[in-house]
């Protein structure tokens, strides 16, 4: 009827936007498009048709045009709070944060105790780095809706960037109060835990373990996908393997990834990504054109990808993402492939049994006390667990600050919550035991005149006042990012959660990296990357020895300018940036895996 009528007058702008009514409806997002926008062409002035575009492109993650739909309302409707408040929303999904800000102080004054517009205004000050005004916004929206599950758990992100680990923890508790069992808010709970330092290891692995038990129990009982069909490999054909990620983007994973993509024996093996990246980028597409097959998730439940990877009929399933944000470990806990791996983006065990192993190596986790922190059985690469590659060109390094200012300046560009009590603390020791040396912090955060205030108190606990602090936030530019390591001598790595990219990034920009082994995996991919490296003497054994070679590196500023000139070269002829060597290492064990489960056929 809609078409007829459309012939009948094509300029029937009513009869297009019941078609794209229709259209969104049935799924047909990309035609529904077409036809609203059709609609608001012939009236650009009909509120509804301009509302319905808008929406569905932000349901097509189209985030950017659908911003300018609806600030096209906005301006036009100034008094309308409403309008201010989905513009606002919009900008925030396609990262216009300034835009975002402004939209919905504005909806604020329309509307002050709208605890959707707080909530939303929370998200906005967070990703600016303004986080104490950000959890001001997140606490007014709780207080006017105290079951409003979104703003407590943007509350607790917030604690969480700003470094309060401890309150942090517990605002999640109150979220998982209030929405038991949510996969996203355990995982969240879940990795927190790798932050603190009042935990011990068999603590942490412990919770991981009794959540994959709870997790397993229903996907266990539930026949509803029925059992994983035992299809006969032939001997001969190509191993299938799919990678499942959020993170087939600009994102650190990506460096570590790219490399193994790269050398993967495609006569071996065919290369599966299951991407449930929200907003692709120039990366998502270098990741695509690096496999075989690439599979949009993003939008498919669980018991949909499940079946997906079961039809493509992936040999081994490897999970890149852990419990870090939109991962997908419910499509695991159904054991949708006959072997499934934990590789890179988590730093302790996933807690489902039915992950068969975590890719891993002897350094990060030594035999022993470390397998029984896992419900993944351990296999230990030879050469490291990671292999790294930047995304893009990097500046030169520069010489040592030192030589030029005189004193010496430690530094960290990881993420606040890194920077535990017991970090805080082993670095002011090393501040003490170098008069005049300096610390230098640089994270979104610090943009914040309350964060900087408590890490600054951080450190006068400790003795240190803070003007031999240097406080940084973050550099947008990634060039001026890395331009950055130019202003620090030595990097200091923290604990319990050590740094990887970060680390990484220091010493392609000639910056030697101080390590402390610990007693967990998180706590000693610092070891595990200087190993790889060559560069063990940056691997202290315990806080005296730390402090001692902190203070020989610093004593050694002739050292400290050849480590400049001489590092990144040195990192490119290490195992920690060969990659054929280690995409051979991980398709050895991979097949390795595969014989044990004796699923090929023999004839």
């Amino acid at each position: 009827a809609f078409f007829a009528a459309i012939l009948r007058a094509p300029a029937f702008a009513e009869a297009y936007n019941s078609l794209g009514v229709t259209l969104a409806t049935r799924g047909n997002g990309e035609d529904a498009v077409f036809a609203f926008r059709r609609a608001v062409t012939e009236r650009p002035d009909w509120i509804e048709a301009r509302l319905n575009l808008a929406a569905i492109l932000a349901q097509c993650h189209q985030p950017e045009a659908a911003y300018w739909e609806y600030r096209e309302l906005a301006q036009h409707h100034p008094g309308n709070g409403h309008f201010q408040f989905l513009a606002g929303t919009a900008a925030l999904s396609a990262d216009f944060l300034d835009e975002a800000d402004t939209l919905l102080r504005r909806a604020l004054l329309h509307s002050p105790r709208d605890a959707g517009i707080m909530n939303n205004l929370g998200l906005v000050l967070g990703r600016l780095g303004h986080v104490s005004d950000a959890v001001r916004s997140f606490r007014q929206a709780v207080a006017l809706k105290p079951d409003y599950v979104e703003a407590w758990f943007g509350l607790a992100a917030a604690l969480d960037s700003g470094g309060e680990i401890e309150e942090a923890a517990a605002i999640y508790d109150q979220v998982a109060r209030l929405r038991p069992d949510d996969p996203g808010t355990d995982s969240n709970r879940l990795m927190a835990l790798n932050y603190r330092d009042t935990l011990t290891a068999e603590e942490v692995g412990r919770r991981h373990r009794h959540w994959g038990e709870r997790r397993e129990r229903p996907c266990v009982q539930s026949h509803k996908l029925g059992a994983m069909p035992a299809v006969p490999r032939s001997v001969g054909r190509r191993l299938r393997l799919g990678y499942v990620s959020p993170d087939f983007r600009l994102h650190s994973v990506a460096m570590f990834l790219l490399p193994l993509l790269d050398h993967h024996n495609r006569d071996r093996f065919e290369i599966f990504a299951y991407s449930n990246v929200d907003k692709p980028d120039v990366i998502t597409e270098q990741v695509r054109t690096s496999v075989d097959h690439w599979r949009g998730i993003q939008d498919m439940p669980d018991e949909a990808v499940v079946r997906q990877v079961r039809d493509d009929g992936i040999d081994v399933l490897i999970d890149l993402a852990g419990h870090t944000a939109r991962n997908r470990l419910g499509v695991f806990a159904h054991r949708p492939a006959p072997v499934q791996i934990s590789w890179l983006g988590y730093p302790a065990t996933t807690g489902l049994a039915v992950i068969d192993a975590r890719f891993t190596d002897a350094v990060a986790d030594p035999v022993g006390a470390a397998d029984l922190c896992h419900s993944e059985r351990l296999i230990r690469l030879d050469g490291g667990f990671l292999c790294y590659r930047p995304l893009s060109p990097a500046p030169a390094p520069e010489l040592p600050p030192c030589l030029a200012q005189g004193f010496v300046t430690f530094g960290s560009f990881n993420t606040l919550n890194k920077v535990s009590a017991s970090t805080a603390a082993l670095w002011a020791r090393v501040l003490r035991a170098i008069p005049g040396s300096r610390l230098l912090l640089k994270t979104a955060p610090l943009a914040d005149a309350t964060v900087r205030n408590r890490v600054c108190a951080m450190f006068a606990a400790h003795g240190i006042p803070s003007d031999r602090l240097q406080l940084l936030p973050r550099i947008p530019n990634h060039n001026g990012h890395l331009a950055a390591y130019g202003r620090i001598d030595i990097a200091l790595d923290p604990t319990p959660y050590n740094g990887t990219t970060t680390s990484c990034e220091a010493m392609w920009m000639g910056v030697p990296v101080l390590t402390l082994a610990g007693d967990r995996h998180a706590a000693r991919v610092g070891a595990s990357l200087l190993t790889a490296a060559g560069l063990t003497d940056w691997i202290a054994t315990d806080e005296d020895d730390f402090v001692h070679r902190a203070t020989s590196l610093a004593a050694d500023p002739e050292h400290l300018v050849s480590t400049r000139q001489s590092l990144r070269s040195g990192l490119q002829s290490s195992s920690l940036c060969k990659g054929p060597a280690f995409a051979r290492e991980f398709e050895r064990q991979c097949f390795q895996l595969i014989e044990e489960t004796n699923i090929f056929s023999t004839t």
